[in-house]
């Protein structure tokens, strides 16, 4: 929503509390302290708000006791649409009007997110620069070169705006350039293209757009509502079940992007509630209750996502067709009563005084980290005041409004939608019709299908759904189905004596997604298998999983295809039962690994440890063992293997290994080699490899390509030395840089696995990192760099 837009938005524990304590910190340094008020208790950015400003008399902009009370929550971030009318027939906004909303946010100490313009409703993109331009000059006025994010249009992809990629990513070219060189030493971040949700047709939109953008996007960014059929009998079990996608559809842009650019992006979730279009009633008095519930379990959502976002703002602020967080000047609603709760911790609401702050505050900037199912959001309308014409209804349900959407500043605006949540979803009263398993979306099918699995539940009797879930994965599997969207398995905790085996797989924006409903609390430990976890299929995630071989397994997840993602899983205790005799052969195995002719596939943030008879050597047991072409491995811990940590063989080629911590092994750190072919284009950088009985990175001459890229590595106490030629020699490999020999200083570092392998305020591999090949989030969720630059292994230093 650009505040939403009647028609066009119908649509990280002690390392959190590090953050959080330096950010509350940072905020009662800066900001002033009114009389009457409390200092600002959190800067956390997932507690943003927007402002609707839909007129003049908006009371953020004009009156002191509601911005005194934002300030005094410490919001870090508000959104503020610069609108060109507040009604379609009414005069155009003024520069003082645009300017009293830009000092409002300033005075609260707040980092603006200013939406300015972008293509559609017939502006060429030299109009846009135009008018941007003019704005630019605006904000620089108020900000003068402070932090301030600028988001380049609303829901361009809606259809609504319905502006094509080309011609986004055409004015985009043309625009943000411009504005770059007009203030070039204002620390302006330039963030897009502000979707309405994420689906599959976003996903190929953000993919195109990333791969033709110059400059490059500094945040992506998009809305997430939840609530899609308010009025029907299961309504509450929708608006809390696609709660789940949320993380779905971080890690579908984080993936796309990666394989367009070879990296990811940060990102901001710019407008996120509960509801949007005219589903109204879920804010209704007589929903209070269920609405407050909602709200924190979306913000438990929001605190889980992985990598976390940069920013999440909730639509909106001040009163605005029920769903604002405060009415009138100071009267907190419903939601805002849950929202401050969820913030500072406490449910009193202590009247502020109205004068305001003595002095504009200084903006206090978010962290800024890295990098939809069901339509969202209430944008704004169109900045130039035209009517916008209500979305298409989805196949299969009625129409949202029967008619045409409001037009801006008209007395009907539908409801935004809520905040995420990291709990299980409800038990469903009413189960969704469709047969076993059938999609729990009731009409609208974007965010995929989705299923529910619970060691107390029934295969026989069960039919999928959160109310009468399924007993075992591997029947989820058999019974899936993978539509245009996708499809997830929730799997809740308890422990799954069983291996999965599935040949299914998604396609390109829509995976089919395992995911442990908490992490690591559901447990797949087969009493006798050779692969508790197989995928032959492509575009399959397997998230979150305690996965262990104890049965006598030879891996603990097996990837046969392409592009799949691998995410923090803990694998463990796999090939124990090998004798030290075996280990003369060639067992082969690995706790998780792909195929030769397997490709770009993603393993990122697992814990893998007690792979092999460990501390007996077995050359060929390995933790993550690779051996496809273009695959990613990033922000692992691997230790106590039998054989080295990372190893790649066979068909590896362009694979990426990056801020990764191997300690511990009875081989190498990592491995590379050739294997079926000259092992090329290899990018190793800021990784922690320590310990090891041979070398930290191991280097076969059959791997030796010339494009390889060895840079920022940190390495201690590995036995044979550091970078090492064929087992036999220390060498300095070509295209390398940056190389590091000290102790890393953890928080408390242990050989058997049980330290805290955090870094020290004094570590060596503080701000000691490349860009080349890392991951825009670290290990726990937080961004990367956090710092003046990337820090070496897996986690960044909290600030």
């Amino acid at each position: 929503m650009y505040g939403p837009s009647p028609g066009a938005s119908r649509r990280l524990g002690s390392r959190l509390t590090l953050i959080l304590a330096f950010l509350v910190a940072v905020a009662s340094a800066v900001v002033p302290t009114a009389r009457g008020t409390t200092t600002p208790t959190t800067a956390d950015p997932l507690f943003g708000i927007n402002m609707s400003f839909f007129g003049a008399d908006d009371a953020f902009v004009t009156q002191a006791a509601t911005r005194e009370l934002f300030r005094s929550w410490g919001v870090p971030i508000v959104r503020v649409p610069l609108r060109d009318r507040f009604k379609p027939d009414g005069p155009p906004v003024t520069d003082d009007q645009w300017m009293s909303a830009m000092r409002a946010v300033r005075d609260i100490g707040a980092t603006p997110m200013l939406i300015i313009r972008a293509p559609g409703s017939g502006r060429t993109a030299d109009d846009v620069k135009k008018t941007d331009l003019h704005l630019l000059d605006l904000i620089h006025q108020v900000f003068g070169d402070g932090t301030a994010y600028l988001e380049f249009g609303n829901e361009p992809d809606g259809p609504d705006a319905g502006v094509p990629v080309a011609d986004y990513t055409a004015a985009w070219n043309t625009v943000v350039p411009a504005l770059k060189s007009r203030y070039p030493k204002a620390a302006y971040r330039y963030v897009g293209p502000a979707s309405w949700r994420v689906d599959h047709d976003y996903v190929k939109y953000i993919g195109a757009f990333v791969a033709g953008a110059t400059p490059e996007p500094d945040y992506l960014s998009w809305h997430e509502y939840v609530c899609d059929t308010v009025g029907d009998s299961d309504w509450k079990q929708t608006c809390e079940t696609h709660l789940a996608n949320w993380q779905t559809h971080v890690t579908d842009v984080e993936m796309t992007v990666q394989g367009k650019i070879g990296r990811q992006l940060p990102y901001f979730i710019s407008e996120w509630n509960a509801d949007s279009g005219d589903k109204g009633s879920v804010y209704t008095e007589a929903n209070a209750g269920y609405l407050a519930s909602w709200t924190t379990k979306a913000i438990e959502r929001l605190r889980g996502l992985r990598p976390a976002p940069a920013g999440a703002m909730v639509y909106t602020a001040t009163d605005h067709e029920q769903f604002g967080l405060v009415t009138g000047a100071d009267r907190l609603t419903t939601q805002g009563r849950a929202f401050r709760q969820a913030m500072t911790g406490s449910s009193t609401v202590t009247r502020p005084k109205a004068e305001p702050p003595s002095e504009p505050a200084s903006p206090v900037p978010p962290p800024t980290t890295p990098a939809s199912g069901t339509r969202s959001g209430t944008d704004a309308p169109p900045e130039d005041g035209s009517q916008v014409d209500s979305p298409p209804t989805p196949t299969g349900s009625p129409s949202p409004t029967g008619g045409s959407s409001p037009e801006e500043g008209s007395s009907h605006v539908d409801s935004p939608p809520a905040t995420p949540s990291s709990e299980s979803p409800s038990p469903a009263e009413n189960p969704p019709s469709g047969g076993p398993g059938a999609s729990q979306d009731t009409g609208n099918q974007d965010t995929g299908n989705q299923y529910y699995v619970a060691s107390d539940g029934d295969d026989a009797k069960g039919d999928g759904t959160s109310a009468h879930p399924w007993a075992t994965i591997q029947h989820a599997a058999d019974q899936a189905t993978v539509g245009n969207a996708g499809a997830t398995v929730h799997v809740a905790d308890g422990t799954y004596a069983e291996s999965i085996s599935t040949t299914k797989g998604g396609h390109e924006g829509a995976y089919l997604t395992f995911e442990a409903e908490h992490p690591g609390k559901a447990v797949i430990a087969p009493k006798t298998s050779a692969f508790p976890f197989e995928s032959k299929g492509d575009y399959v995630r397997v998230i979150g999983f305690d996965i262990s071989g104890t049965g006598g397994a030879w891996s603990g997840i097996l990837i046969w295809g392409h592009h799949n993602v691998i995410q923090g899983n803990h694998v463990h205790d796999v090939l124990t039962h090998l004798a030290s005799s075996d280990c003369d052969g060639s067992p082969g195995g690995q706790a998780i690994g792909d195929d030769a002719a397997a490709s770009d596939n993603a393993f990122i943030g697992n814990r893998v440890d007690h792979i092999g008879p460990y501390p007996t050597a077995c050359e060929y047991v390995h933790g993550i063992y690779p051996s496809g072409g273009a695959d990613v491995i990033a922000n692992n811990i691997v230790s106590q293997t039998s054989g080295s940590g990372i190893r790649f063989n066979h068909n590896a080629k362009g694979a990426t290994i990056a801020n990764n911590l191997s300690f511990a092994n009875a081989n190498h750190g990592i491995y590379i080699t050739g294997g079926d072919s000259t092992a090329d284009g290899f990018v190793i950088t800021n990784n922690i490899v320590r310990d090891n009985a041979m070398y930290g990175i191991n280097v076969r001459g059959d791997a030796n390509g010339p494009h390889n890229e060895y840079r920022n590595n940190l390495f201690f106490d590995n036995h044979k030395g550091r970078y090492g030629l064929d087992n036999s020699e220390e060498f300095t490999p070509p295209n390398s840089s940056g190389t590091l020999d000290a102790d890393p200083r953890l928080v408390r570092y242990a050989a058997d696995g049980t330290g805290d392998y955090h870094l020290t305020a004094d570590s060596p591999c503080v701000d000691a990192g490349t860009t080349t090949g890392a991951p825009a989030g670290d290990l726990d969720g937080g961004r990367r760099p956090a710092g003046k630059g990337i820090d070496i292994g897996p986690y960044e230093l909290a600030r």
